[in-house]
């Protein structure tokens, strides 16, 4: 009875400190990079009856083994295709503009804000050849530069390339079958020029088919070769350095029964496995090692691991690009997943803890029943 009205009491605090405290992101988050908790902010757990609070806060009063030791999520393996609306217009190539650098970003195009990099083209052929004023971020001052189009080939141009957004293909990492919360990739997806995680204003995940593997090899990454289909999977609402995370609507088949998510201290040096597709469109277990774990590590590189299986090694040279989110499992738990791997060396690359994909997903991960 003390207990039940402890427990009560507990539960009246945390209302209280909610309504005063700065507000928490509870199911969804608006995308953009400045939304995104980075490893070491305050992500979301569920206490009870809808009451939010953030997970710093669940391990002070319930202790760490409370917030994660009964989650059990669906280990992923299954390829997806992404496809994301860069939130900024960004310079990819800025020869025609000396005055612009590649991943500036064009805020305006004579005085008419841009969202996309259509908008600039319209305007563009909108001058008639008169010159343009155009504003951009550029090394985080804002500056105006003035250009006049130059006509080719039937249309003006400014003679820069410009980019609004990315797609392609990875691993999904984990499934909550409760919620549809799914996160892949284990690492962020970033501008190829900056390397930045690339702030996001939309993302969708959709289907691949794959076609084949580019198999890596020394100083030459392998990867996964696939075409992006228009099925429409879900929403993509987080892109953070340690993965992307939303809402899948449509969960793959073949994902087998929910395990347990492991600590970062129960990770051990040793035998592991991966979950990948990589053959017939079918997922498949193949053996690992971890070693040389970092304990400390907040973002996506917490351990090395190394391909030890002859048959993945013959499928792929080791770890290929596409295969980043492909989900660790050790002594039946979910540990991690893969992010990166060596260029010198295929078969060796880097994992990183499950726990920090969980508190950087913002995402409300459920617990066991």
């Amino acid at each position: 009875m003390m207990k039940q009205i402890g427990m009560k009491a507990l539960c009246f605090i945390l209302i209280i400190y909610s309504l005063l405290a700065t507000p928490l992101t509870a199911f969804a988050v608006e995308s953009g990079v400045e939304n995104v908790l980075s490893s070491g902010e305050e992500s979301v757990g569920v206490l009870a009856d809808g009451v939010q609070i953030g997970s710093r806060l669940w391990e002070l009063f319930f202790g760490e083994d409370e917030d994660r030791s009964e989650v059990s999520l669906l280990p992923g393996g299954s390829v997806f295709g992404v496809k994301i609306k860069q939130k900024y217009v960004t310079v990819t190539d800025a020869r025609g503009i000396p005055a612009l650098k590649n991943g500036d970003i064009i805020l305006s195009v004579d005085g008419e804000s841009v969202k996309n990099a259509s908008d600039v083209k319209r305007m563009v052929q909108k001058s008639r050849g008169n010159s343009l004023t155009i504003r951009a971020l550029h090394q985080g001052s804002e500056i105006a530069v003035e250009i006049r189009p130059s006509f080719e080939n039937g249309e003006y141009r400014l003679g820069i390339a410009l980019r609004d957004g990315a797609a392609g293909l990875g691993t999904v990492t984990f499934v909550d079958p409760k919620t549809g919360v799914f996160g892949g990739l284990g690492h962020g997806i970033c501008d190829a020029d900056s390397g930045e995680v690339i702030a996001m204003d939309s993302g969708e995940v959709c289907g691949v088919i794959l076609g084949g593997i580019h198999k890596g090899e020394s100083g030459k990454p392998g990867e996964l070769c696939g075409v992006l289909t228009e099925r429409d999977l879900g929403d993509i609402t987080v892109n953070s350095e340690c993965g992307v995370f939303g809402i899948i609507t449509d969960i793959p088949s073949g994902l087998g029964q929910p395990i347990s998510i492991a600590r970062r201290d129960e990770v051990c040096e040793g035998e592991a496995t991966i979950i990948s597709t990589l053959k017939n469109g079918m997922t498949a277990e193949y053996s690992i090692e971890i070693y040389d774990i970092d304990m400390s590590s907040e973002g996506s590189k917490s351990f090395r691991v190394r391909v030890t299986d002859e048959t993945l090694k013959a499928l792929t040279g080791g770890i290929v690009r596409g295969m980043s989110g492909s989900p660790i499992i050790q002594n039946g738990k979910l540990v991690g997943a893969i992010t990166h791997v060596l260029v010198a060396e295929p078969t060796e690359g880097y994992g990183i803890f499950i726990e920090n994909m969980l508190n950087a997903s913002q995402m409300p991960i459920q617990k066991a029943a």
